[in-house]
């Protein structure tokens, strides 16, 4: 079994990166294509992770202009959070430089109407959410490319590499997996959250990502299917880290399928018996309380574990609670 948390470079021109959100370590990943010529992101985290992301390119002696693109999981702060200030901050240091925010219509609408978002964001995560401004109306054009979905994009005609942003939408409306393929064959899948978290080293063990007050079960449930049908060399989840080996991705998505079907008929039960948020959470210890089964050891040595962890409880919870029913999204509007 390969699991991948440390920063560096994992297979030929595909670099981890580790955002350091939140202050920690191992909390949201971002990737990085790099073969000498070409450079593309993928995901940038908050805006105020641009920084790290700046000082990575430039450990690895990557030049700016060589900086093509940002590709998007999707729009929420902790994943397209730094996109806009990213292209600001490359475009001020020199004005020829091409380089564009590579994304979807629905993820540019997000991105440039994100007010909303960042207000339900804080609520649960406080300062760490950022800011997300965005590009102003004469600069739009500009900064923005627009592909659709599940087109190859080249990212390198001499060796044949493109990138394909799979549609995998129910954590958001817009999710998509950008996925690398070489000569056809998807080589990694960075599927963002469209297949759970992994707060662990060593162990297959998923975490759900119902995030409110989007979530879909059904259409993430499809999604899941997609990437178990897609079967990629590598997969990468945006907390985090990086599967290696058909197998273990394999054993990681069929056993978050199954997962996600016992967590949301537990919560249906748990509703049915009391309709308290909190009664439902504390009883979901199969899920989320059995720390020492899901959360290896680095994640319950953390200073603020418990309040990081107990926050993320509360938000995926109340994500599918909203998605049943049994709740009414607060601030962003589904």
């Amino acid at each position: 079994m390969t699991i991948i948390t440390e920063s560096g470079k994992f297979m030929e021109n595909i670099y981890l990166i580790d955002t350091g959100q939140f202050s920690n370590k191992r909390v949201t990943t971002v990737f990085c294509y790099w073969d000498g010529e070409n450079c593309y992101l993928i995901d940038i985290g908050t805006s105020n992770n641009v920084q790290t992301i700046l000082r990575f390119l430039k450990k690895k002696k990557i030049p700016l202009s060589k900086v093509k693109g940002l590709f998007l999981t999707h729009y929420h702060f902790d994943h397209g959070g730094g996109a806009t200030k990213l292209w600001k901050l490359i475009h001020k240091k020199e004005d020829k430089l091409n380089f564009k925010i590579i994304t979807t219509t629905e993820t540019k609408g997000k991105l440039q109407q994100a007010e909303s978002h960042v207000i339900g964001a804080k609520t649960t995560f406080g300062d760490f959410v950022g800011e997300m401004k965005p590009i102003s109306d004469d600069l739009e054009e500009n900064a923005y490319e627009i592909i659709p979905f599940d087109k190859d994009y080249p990212l390198s005609s001499s060796k044949n590499i493109a990138i394909r942003l799979i549609s995998t939408p129910g954590h958001s409306a817009d999710h998509c997996s950008p996925t690398i393929f070489r000569n056809g064959t998807p080589i990694f899948c960075f599927a963002g959250e469209a297949s759970g978290c992994l707060y662990n080293g060593s162990k297959l063990l998923s975490q759900p990502t119902s995030m409110p007050p989007n979530f879909q079960f059904e259409k993430y449930m499809k999604s899941l299917e997609k990437l178990i049908e897609l079967n990629p060399e590598s997969m990468g989840l945006c907390h985090f880290g990086v599967i290696s080996g058909k197998v273990d991705v394999q054993t990681f998505l069929i056993g978050h399928k199954k997962y996600m079907i016992g967590f949301r008929a537990a919560v249906i039960e748990l509703y049915k018996k009391n309709q308290s948020t909190r009664y439902i959470i504390e009883n979901l210890r199969d899920y989320f309380f059995n720390d020492e089964k899901f959360i290896d050891l680095y994640y319950r040595e953390l200073d603020d574990h418990t309040k990081f962890l107990s926050n993320l409880r509360l938000a995926l919870t109340y994500g599918m609670m909203i998605d049943l029913g049994f709740r009414k999204a607060k601030y962003e509007l589904k």
